[in-house]
This record gives structure tokens, sequence and C-alpha cells, in this order.
């Protein structure tokens, strides 16, 4: 009993040596200090240089705008009322970007021209806010990029983060082959697609952005895994392991989304150019190579 009950006073003790360290630590908090913005992608990480593409190329010459929403969060209080942020667009030290295999001068965007930015607020009772960038399509960025790199300004209520900014790539021309297409560097076919060609790609987009309306929550989950365009770097498999969006991706044993690229995008993409352009190529239900080439019905995916 008297072992026991010495345990317990030292337990107690070291408990309110811990509770007025924690309050040590509370009052030396600079209640100062101005809120910090910033921008980031995934785990935080408030030194990141983030970058993303806005690419017209892979729509028709109906789309002249598209939005990209970026996403600002807090570092600080929150408050009852709407903040205010400024941001500013500097420059890119980059000269040259290349993107599939392809190299382009990268110019800065110009406000008007190139892009528009929404309002930048930080809605009350919000540790988050989001810029939504409106780019424009124009003649310039058919042989050009223009790269929108913005840096959060410091104002009275906040400022950002050093070496913390997010830049947008602005392009447009035509649509380079993605790796998941490509069997090799001069062959760009995959046997539950067939040839790649442009306007092929712009129709898979089609039916997988399509995902949206007649599945919501599954695009959602899939735009994580696999990005708005297919074009994340990685996805997580069924073990929870990550893999390449290299050929054969969308059918792989360890994608936990085969059934639904299959379903909603392979099929459909098949159908379409089967009953469209029936001499386009060879379709056919039988095992095809790289020699004998054809495009493979996905429904005799197994």
């Amino acid at each position: 009993m008297k072992r026991s009950f010495l345990f317990d006073t030292a337990l107690l003790l070291a408990v309110a040596a811990g509770a007025v360290s924690c309050g040590d630590t509370w009052l030396k908090y600079d209640t100062s200090q101005k809120n910090k913005l910033y921008f980031t992608e995934g785990p935080l990480n408030l030194d990141q240089y983030i970058s993303t593409d806005i690419s017209f190329a892979i729509y028709d010459e109906t789309v002249q705008e598209i939005q990209r929403k970026v996403p600002v969060k807090l570092l600080g209080t929150v408050s009852d009322r709407d903040r205010t942020f400024e941001v500013a667009a500097i420059h890119d030290t980059t000269t040259n970007y290349i993107s599939g295999g392809v190299q382009r001068e990268l110019v800065d965007a110009v406000e008007g021209e190139d892009y528009t930015l929404g309002e930048l607020v930080i809605p009350a009772g919000e540790v988050e806010g989001e810029i939504v960038v409106t780019a424009k399509r124009s003649e310039k960025i058919l042989t050009k990029t223009a790269s929108l790199v913005l840096q959060i300004v410091e104002t009275d209520l906040f400022e950002g983060v050093p070496r913390n900014v997010f830049r947008v790539l602005i392009s447009d021309g035509t649509p380079t082959c993605p790796i998941w297409w490509r069997y090799d560097a001069e062959n760009e076919w995959y046997m539950y697609l067939g040839n790649f060609t442009p306007d092929k790609y712009r129709k898979v987009l089609e039916f997988y952005h399509g995902i949206e309306d007649t599945n919501p929550s599954l695009y959602k989950t899939m735009v994580e895994q696999f990005g708005e365009n297919i074009d994340n770097e990685h996805y997580t498999t069924t073990t929870g392991g990550q893999a390449d969006l290299t050929m054969g991706f969308m059918v792989r044993s360890n994608n936990p989304q085969k059934l639904a690229w299959v379903r909603y995008v392979l099929c459909p993409t098949f159908d379409y150019y089967k009953e469209n352009f029936p001499d386009a190529e060879v379709y056919t239900d039988k095992s095809v190579s790289v020699t004998t080439k054809g495009w493979r019905d996905p429904a005799y995916n197994y």
C-alpha cells in the first residue's frame, strides 16, 4: 500500500509539472503575431513550391475558359467575419518547360489576357479559403506556356510564408500522348484504347468527366486517385501502396477502380469508335500485341 501511495504521488507531481510546463508555453505564445496564409497540397508543409497545369489542348475549341480552385489555408486565429487577403503574381525564373516530351518557352501570364482571379476571402469561422483562377484561351499559348506564380502579399491582417508559392501553367496546342497510353517512345498504342489520337484522348476524358454526373462520389474518389485529367503521377493500390500511372494502369488487378474504368471509360470509348469509325482500326475481341496490334474490346478484360 505504501509503495502504491508513493507511486501515485510521484505520478501526480509529474502531471502537475507537465501542466506548469504547458502553461509556461501558453504564456510565452505571442498573441500579437500576425496570422499566416499558405498554399499546400497533401501533408502540411509550409515551404512548398506547388505547380499545376491547365491545358486547353485536351478540350475542343468551344472551351475558352477553364477554372481551377487554389486552396489557401490559415495558420492563426479564426474570425467571426470575412477577411480579405492579397496575392501577387511574381516572375517565373524558369525559361523552358517540358511536358509530354515537348519543350516550350515559358512566359509570365498577363492578368486579363491569360487569366483572372476571383475574390480573395477567408470566410468567417473558416480556416481555409480558395482562389478561383480562370485561365483564358489565346493564340499565344498555342506555342508558349503562360506561367502564373502566385504569392501571398503581407497586409494588416495576414502575411505569407517564405518560399511558398502556387504556380499555374496555362497551355494549348496538340495534346501529347500520355505515358499511360504509350507502349514505348515510338509506339503510341494500348490494347484497351487502340492507337492514340488527340480526338480519342479528348473522348476518353469526356467519358471520364461524365462519371461526375452518373456517380459523383465515385468520380470524386477517382479524381483524388488519378487526377482531374488522369494526370497524377501515382495512385493508391488495393494494398495501400503507390503505383505509377503507366501503360495498363486502368485494368491492373491492384487498381481499386479497375471495374469503374472498364465500365465508364474504356467500354464506352470502344463502342463509340466502333460505331462511328468502323474502318479506322481493327476492332476485335481477341488478344492483341504490339506486333499484331488491333483494339481489343475492353469487355473481354479479365
